[in-house]
């Protein structure tokens, strides 16, 4: 009989971030290895499940309730006795009843290591829940040696007691595409073309308010050239409000704000800009610059936090700040670079998630039990079953 594993699925319900990334495509390669039962609880399975089609090991089963609390101590326990599971694995927080082995994966702490990016309420908040987790739970995992530093430094906890399983790049951001094709069905689709890239939820560390900054400075809208944001807003960044309402109308039209892209969508709009750039003052780990890199975009990335790891983009990975975004924007935009195919190849050589379901798979065992099976990637697989 296979352990049973739960995973909280609460990402599958609300907008797009990395955690939700980070789920689907370790979890798409755990089933396949096929040593657990694995239980994703979210309000909407039916939803959830439509990311994992094919699944053979993975059931849906469905939060009842939408309160935080209610669901830490009440149907979070009574999930973990009905379905006799073994393991749970979190994102940030464990319920603080146990009665079972408890996961959970601290992406980062960014609100410590910028305290002025956050609100007061937000750090006491975050930082009491996600201390009490990582001592409370039995397996500590993150994303990068950054975040597994800034864990070890403002928690306290043993070095050896975090284990890194890193994000990757899934296969879909390697696929060759016609750049003209791709460019053609974003101006059908979207209305856009000669566009600037940037993809993040919209904080303040997110630094959206710099490119935007670098863009009107560099007067790219005169050149015909639009500036693309796309991603929810998480945390207000009034002073983009505050930019943007004195400027003129024709320039307003060159900047574009856009919410709820599906993943064939966002690789779409990736295929046919003519730059990505990518800001962000501090990253647990910094996903959309690898998926840009992967497809061959030409990138801009900073340099700071977890992404002082890429250092394959060359000259173009700076330090975040306006005056050094506007020359490096304006020499990308005149010189096309010759090494995209290998900053591609370097992606997906460190990258995989394979690596990463791998150690995760790997460390869970280490708490449940022993390995039975190898993976094969053509083993069947059957409809997975969506249970209330």
């Amino acid at each position: 009989m296979r352990p049973k594993i739960f995973v909280d699925g609460r990402v599958f319900d609300t907008e797009y971030q990395g955690t939700r990334t980070y789920i689907h495509n370790l979890y798409k390669i755990i089933d396949n290895i096929g040593d657990f039962e694995i239980f994703l609880a979210s309000c909407n399975p039916e939803n959830a499940a439509g990311f994992f089609q094919g699944s053979a090991h993975i059931n849906f089963i469905r939060y009842n309730t939408m309160s935080k609390l209610q669901r830490a101590f009440r149907e979070l326990p009574e999930m973990m006795v009905k379905h006799r599971i073994d393991a749970a694995h979190y994102q940030y927080v464990v319920p603080p009843r146990k009665n079972c082995i408890q996961i959970v994966t601290i992406h980062d702490l960014l609100f410590k290591d910028f305290p002025q990016e956050f609100s007061f309420g937000y750090k006491m908040v975050k930082g009491a829940a996600f201390y009490l987790s990582a001592k409370r739970a039995d397996l500590v995992t993150t994303v990068s040696d950054y975040s597994k530093k800034a864990i070890v430094r403002h928690f306290n906890i043993p070095e050896e007691n975090i284990h890194v399983v890193p994000n990757g790049v899934s296969g879909f951001f390697f696929e060759p595409y016609d750049k003209q094709k791709a460019a053609m069905e974003v101006w059908q689709k979207f209305g856009l073309k000669n566009y600037l890239l940037y993809v993040s939820r919209i904080e303040p560390r997110k630094n959206q308010l710099d490119l935007l900054r670098a863009y009107l400075e560099l007067e790219l809208y005169r050149q015909d050239k639009s500036l693309v944001f796309v991603g929810k807003t998480s945390i207000a960044v009034p002073q983009i409000r505050e930019i943007l309402a004195p400027l003129a109308e024709d320039v307003k039209k060159k900047i574009f704000f856009l919410e709820d892209i599906t993943n064939a969508d966002l690789r779409l709009l990736y295929q046919a800009t003519e730059l990505f750039v990518y800001p962000s003052k501090g990253e647990g780990f910094g996903i959309p610059p690898l998926e840009a890199g992967a497809l061959g975009v030409p990138t801009i990335c900073s340099n700071t936090t977890a992404m002082e790891e890429f250092s394959f983009f060359g000259d173009r990975h700076i330090n975040p700040d306006t005056a050094t975004l506007k020359t490096a924007i304006t020499r990308a935009l005149t010189e096309q670079p010759s090494n995209l195919r290998d900053i591609s190849n370097t992606i997906r050589r460190r990258y995989g998630w394979e690596k990463a379901a791998f150690t995760m798979n790997e460390l869970i065992w280490n708490k449940v039990g022993r390995p039975h099976r190898i993976f094969t990637s053509g083993q069947p697989a059957k409809a997975a079953p969506v249970l209330d």
